[in-house]
């Protein structure tokens, strides 16, 4: 028997947790609504897409244009192919990759029509391919490693490594394949996704992970054991490597078998039908590889001992050494003069595959048409006549890199660094050559003296000047087919007579200086913490080994260092809600219909209200297009303090409806590899077109398609009421141990650069606007929250900064995403020195920058530190909260208006050229009400009965005694 006292105490300890329960599922609930209400009610503008078909098509195109041909020993093409063995867990459906986890790939569903994966290439391409084999796979395992299924499966790193292990390979399978054709084609897969650790990666694999003799980027036992199998059997052999990140391609000297090897890359819902097409040598692949390949990743790399974080700290301490940049001027300084191995003496015995490598089916003859005659600090334009030589039509890449005058223990220079690059039409061999069919072209590169300067920060040159600089003497212009190979005919010297300095950026005739770097470094913590960093300095005699030392004795102050040079700010002619009359849209006006009564049903802006179409009113569009126009005030006197907070706060995904202004509610997706729902509308992102990644991207070489790509994806935000996009990313390969590689284009900012503006333009052009991210220094694979990031500003300016500054001045774009991780000890989104003395100041950008995921738990909780900085926008993942300012500061009430006007800028710059809007409502689902109320309910229901068995327990003794009494009788 329980006493009444005892009962009393279980229903209080009950109602106790019920209270905990009921506290706990509203702030879970309230804290998630934002992303319950999405997944359950999804966008409410789904109509087909107009763009599809076209955006499937330049996905297409796209692979086959970047594609890299990386080994060809006389096989390929194999023109009369009919048939083929697919080896490796990877060639099966479940296993090939059309893309990575996170942001930078989604969840591409079944359903989804457009899907190709590596069978139905081939499939389509009407070459058979061995069922018999495939199965014998998919008997092995079913796992789904790229998350087909949208995410249900939990695909991994270490999982896409599926392979069967030496006695799957048996002497009947290989003598049936070998039966069915000589030709293997091996798919070499590797997974990564946004919060991959690093660690992984670099580390060995062991016991029950399945990787017991390597490092994630090398082959595995079971790799080997198929490999050897297929080489013992004498098959010809193709790898394609369908990895997120860069694997080790030293294998090739172990297996002879392997003829060929293509990089497919991640290659998006359709891009696999360019493989069997480039086999068949229906396409000419084109590709060249973004990134140096070395024989390994560890040996001879500067990176490699700084690779990953340590104690929340990163230091890049190669300094600008790092991919082609470190191989070609450790060759030039004689680093490699020692090496001599397996694979080649010196540089030959180092370095694999250098960048821009690429092959093709045919020759190409190059010849200089045009040069400048000395190096000039403005435009230097050279053109190049690119004639095919061949048998077969295709397309090749020049690119023009330029050797700056070095002097040992002066300012650190690259032996020579990347400054443009062009990818010519289709060229057709001289037999097939007509008007419609050229056969020669010309291609011209410009570049000028501001991206040949060096940055030096420390004034290592002794001339009393610290900042960007071109020293005295020849520049060697190289026009080549990669980083390394020279060819004699194709370069020559441009003199310079004076050193020329630059105190001002060249475009927008603002001051540029040290910001980063001693005495004059944001909060008063230089960036390169104190470190040594890599120097060409007598033939690099400070190749780091071991993790780098840091003396940065202000970090812990400059981490809650907010700028205070808005404190006197003058905000005296500032209003709220003002009647300026001055509405960004308008309505189509019926009849019967008066402006009062449009003006009422203006107040619903977030596109439920169907029965009013909306057009933009032109003439207050014009005035406000133009960020300095006088009218920008009365425009921004109409807003509420209240619109303001919200605006600022609640950027999850969207920017918040302004009635006041007559601004819509606009819808923002995730990337960059097309629009995502991953966070949104988890395993429902089949409607929008994925792109390739764009480390695959970056191989194209060719910004022309990638504007085509641009327009494309805008058109399909336009079909679905998404106004932006969390893309382009432009960070960069610095290490082939960043899980998020696959986001990013390539190793060479000015690649990075021109291919991500390009993709804006095109964007822009079409009405949609690009968050190009993630700003700055955000290379360190899992979402570096809370690291501190340490380099040297020239590392940081050169390298870093370049391919952000190369979008915001050639791509024009009026969105940037600042990142996790500190600069130097300051947190990007708090650092007025990157956000707004560099970004707007120097550069001109205008437009808004918009934090990472926040939610509230130690990433960017500081509103007042952030807005005073320079960034304007919460991305609120979960529910979205209006912005913790205090607008009766001046400081905080200056900084919060800029921001308005920032977010606003943004919206009406992509709009300018549009009529009309397509906007999705807020998304809410009755579904989720019923969920909160249900809980509350039921939760309540069962505390207000512990309640009363507290206050009238029930008399268990006299009931217990009643049946007993029933019992006896």
């Amino acid at each position: 028997m329980i006493s009444r006292l005892k009962r009393r105490i279980i229903s209080g300890c009950i109602a106790l947790v019920l209270i905990g329960a009921i506290v706990a599922a509203n702030v879970v609930i309230s804290t998630y609504s934002l992303i319950m209400h999405r997944f359950f009610a999804g966008d409410s503008a789904t109509g087909t897409a107009t763009s599809a078909a076209k955006s499937d098509e330049l996905v297409r195109l796209a692979a086959e244009e970047s594609m890299v041909l990386i080994k060809n020993d006389d096989l390929l093409p194999l023109k009369t192919v009919e048939k083929v063995n697919l080896f490796g867990y990877g060639s099966t459906d479940a296993g090939f990759l059309l893309v990575g986890g996170g942001s930078g790939g989604t969840s591409i569903t079944e359903e989804k029509t457009e899907k190709v994966d590596l069978t139905d290439a081939f499939t389509e391409a009407g070459i058979s391919y061995n069922t018999n084999l495939i199965k014998a796979y998919e008997n092995y395992s079913t796992f789904d490693c790229d998350w087909r299924k949208g995410g249900s499966t939990g695909a991994n790193s270490v999982e896409s490594l599926l392979n069967p292990s030496a006695d799957f390979y048996t002497a009947q399978l290989m003598d049936e394949a070998f039966a069915y054709s000589d030709v293997a084609v091996v798919t070499l897969s590797r997974w990564a996704a946004e919060n991959g650790s690093s660690d992984e990666l670099v580390n060995v694999f062991s016991g029950s992970r399945k990787y017991n003799d390597g490092t994630f980027l090398e082959l595995t036992a079971e790799e080997k054991a198929m490999l050897s199998a297929i080489n013992f059997k004498g098959f010809k052999t193709i790898v394609l490597l369908n990895t997120c990140n860069n694997i080790e391609l030293s294998f090739f000297k172990d297996y002879p078998c392997i003829k060929a090897c293509i990089y497919v890359g991640i290659p998006g819902q359709s891009g696999a039908a360019a493989i069997p097409k480039i086999i068949k040598g229906e396409v000419n692949p084109s590709g060249r590889l973004s990134d140096a390949l070395p024989y390994d990743h560890q040996t001879f790399n500067p990176v490699y001992a700084n690779a990953i974080v340590s104690d929340n700290n990163i230091t890049y301490a190669e300094g600008i050494y790092f991919g082609y940049k470190w191989y070609e001027t450790a060759d030039a300084e004689g680093y490699f003069a020692t090496v001599s191995n397996e694979y080649g003496e010196g540089y030959n015995g180092v370095v694999q595959y250098p960048f821009g490598h690429g092959l093709s089916y045919t020759t190409f003859d190059w010849q200089i048409t045009s040069k400048p005659t000395e190096l000039s600090t403005g435009e230097n334009t050279v053109k190049v006549k690119v004639t095919n030589t061949g048998a077969e039509k295709g397309k090749d890449v020049v690119e023009l890199y330029v050797h700056a005058p070095y002097a040992s223990g002066g300012i650190e220079k690259a032996e020579r660094i990347l400054v443009g690059f062009a990818k010519t039409p289709v060229l057709y061999p001289a037999a097939e050559k007509d008007a419609e069919h050229p056969n020669e072209c010309e291609v011209e590169i410009r570049f000028n003296g501001y991206d040949v300067a060096s940055y030096d920060d420390y004034d290592k040159n002794g001339n009393g000047f610290k900042g960007y600089e071109l020293e005295k003497g020849a520049y060697t212009v190289y026009a080549m087919r990669n980083s390394h190979d020279v060819q004699a005919d194709l370069k020559f010297d441009l003199a310079l007579a004076e050193d020329k300095t630059f105190a001002t950026d060249p475009e927008t005739g603002k001051a540029v200086e040290n910001r980063f770097t001693g005495a004059t470094a944001y909060a008063s913590c230089p960036v390169d913490g104190g470190a040594e960093h890599l120097s060409r300095k007598n033939g690099f005699i400070n190749f780091p080994t071991a993790k780098a030392t840091l003396n940065a004795p202000n970090a812990d102050a400059a981490a809650s260092y907010v700028y205070d040079g808005y404190d006197n700010a003058d905000v005296s002619s500032y209003k709220f809600g003002e009647n300026g009359d001055m509405f960004l849209v308008k309505a189509v006006v019926g009849e019967g219909e008066n402006k009062t009564t449009v003006r009422a049903k203006l107040r619903n802006l977030n596109g439920e209200d169907s029965s009013l179409p909306l057009v933009f009113d032109k003439e207050i569009m014009e005035y406000l297009s133009d960020y300095d126009s006088e009218k920008w005030d009365l425009f921004l006197n109409q807003l509420t303090k209240d619109e303001i907070l919200a605006l600022i706060g609640k950027g999850g995904f969207m920017t918040e409806a302004l009635y006041s202004v007559g601004k819509p509610r606009c819808t923002d997706k995730d990337g960059p590899a097309g629009f995502n729902n991953n966070v949104t509308n988890p395993g429902k992102s089949s409607v929008y077109t994925v792109l390739p990644g764009e480390a695959l991207l970056g191989c194209s070489f060719n910004v022309e398609l990638c504007y085509e790509l641009g327009k494309a994806q805008a058109q399909e935000g336009a079909d679905y009421g998404v106004n932006g996009w969390y893309g382009p990313g432009v960070n960069l390969h610095r290490s082939v141990y960043n899980t998020r590689n696959y986001e990013y284009y390539s190793e060479d900012a000015v690649l990075s650069g021109k291919i991500a503006a390009s993709i804006v333009n095109g964007a822009k052009d079409n009405d949609l606007y690009c968050y190009v991210k993630h700003f700055a220094v955000s290379e360190e694979g899992m979402n570096p929250r809370f690291v501190n990031t340490w380099l040297t500003e020239q590392a940081l300016r050169e390298t870093y900064l370049k391919p952000f500054e190369i979008a915001v001045k050639e791509g024009g774009t009026v969105a940037i995403m600042s990142s996790f991780n500190s600069v130097g000890a300051v947190l990007s989104g708090y650092n007025h020195a990157l956000l707004t003395d560099v970004l707007r100041d120097e550069w001109g950008f205008k437009g808004s920058v918009i934090t990472d995921w926040f939610m509230g738990t130690g990433y960017m909780e500081s509103f007042k530190a952030g807005v005073i900085a320079g960034n304007d926008l919460w991305l609120a993942g979960t529910s979205g909260k209006s912005a913790g300012l205090d607008l009766n500061d001046n400081a905080q009430l200056f900084a919060a208006r800029r921001s308005a006007k920032n977010i606003l800028y943004t919206f009406i710059s992509a709009n300018a050229s549009k009529s009309e809007i397509k906007v999705n409502a807020e998304a809410h689902s009755v579904l989720v009400d019923i969920i909160w109320i249900g809980a509350n309910v039921l939760l309540g229901g069962g505390l207000v009965l512990c309640i009363c068995f507290v206050i009238f327990p029930i008399d268990g003794k006299k009931k217990t005694s009643k049946v007993k009494t029933e019992t006896k009788e």
